[in-house]
């Protein structure tokens, strides 16, 4: 093994047992290149998808340097990132980088292919080419809540919406919240802000709020006015972004969608630092492309903390340049038995395709993450993991044994 061993993933290994050569699939993905990536694309190719049918990229803000070697070694092809030209453009040259990889990927492609895209923001299946999709069945997963909101760009295939898996929803978020805590915990501590504003109230910004009430006063506000009173009573609800923004001292981004108003490099009242927990470069993205009159010192990587001096002579600090604050290059962004389910998790998306592609290739749209492939991930992990129960309720817990209540915190089309 080139990369770690997880349980989930072995155990999920277990329910799939034909390892012969799959020539004719092809996966094309953005991922993070992490370590634990790394693990999940050797179950990958231990189903008999052969390491040269697998074209991945990854994303400048989180990838792994040894990661990513160690997967050309494999001989995975690896696109290699882009460094955007200018603040803001992250998602052009992302998509560039895509583009690419699908024009490398086509002159192999034949009329029996499979193409299964393992997408992570939904620019892998917005840019499927038209030929590519008239000639081969093609299979998408999408993991991220911001990808599926690009549903309507890819509705012509059947796109597994993971990020909509009660799996995803439920039990990610803790993990989520503590890989910010590790990875940008002393960066808050230093800052030491008496308050902070976390712009979007899903399950992310619920757990990032639950991590850092202990030592602030917390403010919410969500942009589709889904924050339900009463459901964490540390917090303050605020009735609006700018009233949010006004009172917070660190402003987080938990949304997937351009928060920025041009008025923060104008009209602030304080000292600001914004800080996003996004799945991609968008929280700020405004903001960034009409800052430069506002740095201080020359931008040398997208990866520094932006430093402005607003018009109203306060500071604004950028936390590594808008991108994503729990990924710096690290091996990964939490420790490999604890993140690993998410890994597990796309596992069993890619094992659903395999297992059930003649069904699938029939529909089209978003389609249910196998519920009986999610309680054993998540059964899995709990196994592995017992220390990690206390961070869920019992009817959670208890719940991942069931497929009906999986069911019923699950969206998307069941196949079967």
């Amino acid at each position: 093994m080139t990369f770690p061993e997880l349980k989930v993933l072995n155990e999920l290994k277990k329910t799939y047992t034909d390892n012969t050569k799959k020539g004719n699939i092809y996966i094309v993905s953005v991922q993070h290149l992490l370590e634990t990536t790394g693990s999940l694309f050797e179950a990958i190719i231990s189903t008999g998808i052969l390491p040269h049918n697998i074209y991945l990229t990854g994303k400048i803000y989180s990838t792994h340097a040894v990661t990513s070697t160690k997967l050309e070694n494999l001989g995975v092809n690896i696109t290699k990132s882009t460094y955007p030209k200018k603040l803001g453009t992250y998602v052009e040259a992302l998509e560039g980088d895509i583009i690419n990889m699908w024009a490398d990927l086509k002159g192999r492609l034949t009329n029996d292919s499979t193409v299964i895209i393992l997408d992570d923001g939904g620019y892998t299946l917005k840019n499927a080419p038209e030929d590519v999709l008239e000639k081969c069945d093609v299979f998408g997963i999408e993991q991220t809540t911001s990808g599926i909101r690009m549903q309507s760009a890819f509705g012509r295939f059947p796109v597994i919406h993971l990020a909509a898996s009660a799996a995803k929803v439920l039990i990610e978020p803790p993990i989520v919240s503590e890989a910010i805590k590790i990875q940008v915990g002393k960066f808050i501590d230093q800052l030491n802000p008496k308050t902070i504003g976390i712009v979007g109230y899903g399950h992310i910004g619920k757990a990032v709020a639950k991590e850092f009430s202990r030592k602030c006063q917390i403010l919410v506000f969500d942009i589709d006015n889904k924050v339900e009173n009463g459901t964490f009573t540390e917090c303050k609800h605020c009735n609006s972004l700018r009233e949010l923004y006004d009172q917070a001292e660190l402003v987080i981004g938990a949304t997937g969608q351009d928060i920025s108003d041009l008025t923060w490099l104008t009209q602030s009242k304080s000292n600001k630092t914004l800080m996003s927990v996004s799945s991609g470069d968008i929280e700020f993205n405004r903001l960034l492309k009409n800052c430069e009159p506002y740095l201080n010192g020359e931008v040398e990587s997208p990866l520094q903390i932006l430093d402005l001096t607003t018009e109203r002579g306060h500071n604004l600090k950028i936390l590594r340049g808008g991108m994503v604050a729990n990924f710096t290059g690290t091996a990964d962004s939490s420790p490999g038995p604890i993140i690993q389910v998410t890994r597990g998790l796309l596992f069993a998306a890619v094992l659903q395709i395999i297992n059930n592609h003649i069904k699938l290739k029939h529909r089209f749209g978003p389609i249910m993450l196998d519920p009986e492939m999610q309680s054993k991930a998540v059964m899995a992990w709990f196994s592995d993991q017992p220390q990690r129960k206390q961070d869920y309720s019992t009817e959670i817990i208890e719940g991942f044994s069931e497929v009906e209540w999986i069911k019923k915190y699950s969206t998307g089309i069941l196949i079967q």
